[in-house]
């Protein structure tokens, strides 16, 4: 719609079909979400109901996560793609910010959207026709300057944060052995005496030769527990042999969030970052162990273990291996001299192996699997979608119905054959059948999907391509090639047997 329809629309009294787009900002964080986004709504209610703007129950999108990007707002995402099918004349929203302040993607994403199927943007202060130059512009300029508020206040909240670091407060949450306390308006922590103690136990048995098993049995056994009653674990005893909380350190930056991948795409990922890249800093807290023991345990922990990093690929198995037993990823530890072995971390789980044995037993497996794949394309046919197309392409058409309907149900309101109450239980009526056909059709094409997706002859020559390269490339290289074909591998070895007795499950990933 544009506004000159919008002005034809009220001099008929006609309704304008609309939904409403709800959103916290951070400007409004002293304040409850729901708080925020009921006042919101009552808000563009009262506007909607003054100015004939017909927003029904399912047309309204509160959106109840935080998230800069676009692809991280679930109700965004079905409002734009709602508003790009041409549902809505009109969506109603507090300011423009609230659409999206991310990067230039985003906002040029959401505008274009709205300008290409002529939606009003509707806020109490403007109406935005996004087919005029000068409302497109000044929404422009209004995401722009939102874009530059939104860093500003972030640069400011990091800057912030790292003077209280450097000032030695502590702004994480409280590790175990501490509680948080308040120095004057410094963040800080003191010690819990009885958790101190296990702490202490920990950093001593480990320095006198004990292992993370033999200390997690041994501290477990003395009837010390963490925070929530829970068993300690190897995991949680090596995180607090690496942790200088305890010598009255900050560790700050150790990790990092890198962004990936555009659009859809586009993902944080957390990523560990080289311990000459940590800030260490001194804490206002008191040390729960000495600085001698400290560097006993580091120095054995040094000779001890394999260590790997998401910055450094140590294992091209990464996040395929699963322990048959407990579901659990296996884990690349070093033991025996520095040896890298792959282990269960469930206690008295599934053995584990050598990882040298376990990267051969693959590939062999990766040959064999080849071999059948092969036998197979020389047996099979291609899959027969053909009734299930069908199925879909009469579902398509119940679907234009729907909306057919819909559209007689605006008609029927607005020359005022139906109520609002009437009309309002219609389309409850109507938005129950389409949800019922949606999810239908979802499922059918999950079938055609599954289906196609059986194609073998891509499948074998992605693996081939695995077998041929994988010896001749580099630890990263090796990772991309397992994980470009295997979707997932489980590992099953009983206890006492043979190093190389274990059992190797392989599901590859389907292509299309």
């Amino acid at each position: 719609m544009r506004r000159e329809q919008l002005d034809e629309y009220t001099r008929l009294g006609r309704w304008v079909r609309s939904s409403m787009y709800l959103r916290k900002s951070r400007a409004e964080e002293h304040m409850g979400l729901q708080e925020t986004l009921q006042r919101h709504k009552a808000a563009l209610t009262a506007y909607a109901e003054r100015y004939g703007y017909l927003v029904e129950p399912e047309d309204i999108y509160e959106e109840v996560v935080s998230g800069e990007s676009l692809f991280a707002r679930p109700q965004m995402l079905r409002l734009m793609e709602a508003v790009s099918a041409g549902r809505y004349e009109a969506v109603l929203c507090m300011d423009m910010q609230r659409l999206g302040r991310g990067g230039m993607y985003d906002q040029g994403f959401i505008l274009d959207t709205f300008k290409a199927s002529e939606t009003l943007i509707v806020t109490p202060d403007r109406i935005y026709d996004l087919t005029k130059e000068l409302d497109e512009e000044a929404a422009e300029m209004q995401t722009f300057l939102s874009r530059s508020e939104y860093r500003m206040i972030t640069k400011r909240l990091r800057r912030g944060t790292m003077q209280s670091v450097q000032n030695g407060a502590y702004m994480a949450n409280a590790p175990f052995g501490y509680r948080k306390i308040r120095q004057g308006r410094l963040p800080t922590l003191e010690i819990v005496p009885e958790e101190a103690e296990c702490v202490r136990q920990i950093f001593q048995l480990y320095a006198s030769g004990s292992g993370c098993t033999q200390i997690e049995q041994t501290v477990n056994a003395m009837g010390f527990h963490g925070r929530r009653g829970s068993r300690f674990n190897r995991s949680t005893i090596r995180l607090i042999l690496e942790n200088p909380v305890y010598i009255g350190k900050i560790r700050w930056e150790k990790t990092s969030t890198v962004k990936t991948g555009i659009g859809a795409d586009r993902k944080k990922k957390v990523v560990y970052n080289a311990p000459d890249q940590w800030k260490i800093i001194d804490g206002h807290h008191p040390a729960i162990i000495s600085q001698e023991l400290w560097d006993a345990v580091q120095e054995r922990r040094r000779a001890r273990y394999f260590y790997v990093d998401n910055k450094h690929v140590a294992s091209p198995l990464a996040g395929l291996v699963r322990c048959s037993k407990c579901g659990h990823l296996m884990n690349l530890q070093g033991k025996n001299k520095g040896v890298p072995y792959l282990l269960c971390p469930t206690k008295g789980c599934t053995a584990g192996a050598k990882y040298a044995f376990v990267e051969q037993a693959v590939l062999r497996h990766l040959e064999e699997l080849a071999g059948s794949i092969e036998v197979e394309i020389s047996q099979a046919a291609p899959p027969d979608v053909s009734h299930l197309e069908q199925t879909l392409i009469a579902m398509r058409a119940q679907q234009v119905k729907l909306e057919s309907r819909r559209s007689r149900l605006y008609t029927l309101l607005e020359d005022g054959t139906y109520t609002r109450a009437l009309f309002s239980q219609r389309m409850e009526i109507l938005a129950q059948e389409e949800s019922t056909l949606l999810d239908s059709i979802a499922s059918v094409e999950g079938q055609i999907q599954r289906e196609l997706s059986r194609n073998k002859e891509e499948q074998l020559t992605r693996l081939r391509t695995v077998l041929d390269r994988y010896q001749a490339s580099d630890l990263p290289a090796r990772k991309e090639l397992l994980h470009s074909i295997v979707e997932e591998i489980r590992y099953t070895k009983e206890k006492k047997t043979k190093p190389a007795d274990f059992a190797l499950s392989i599901k590859l990933k389907d292509f299309v």
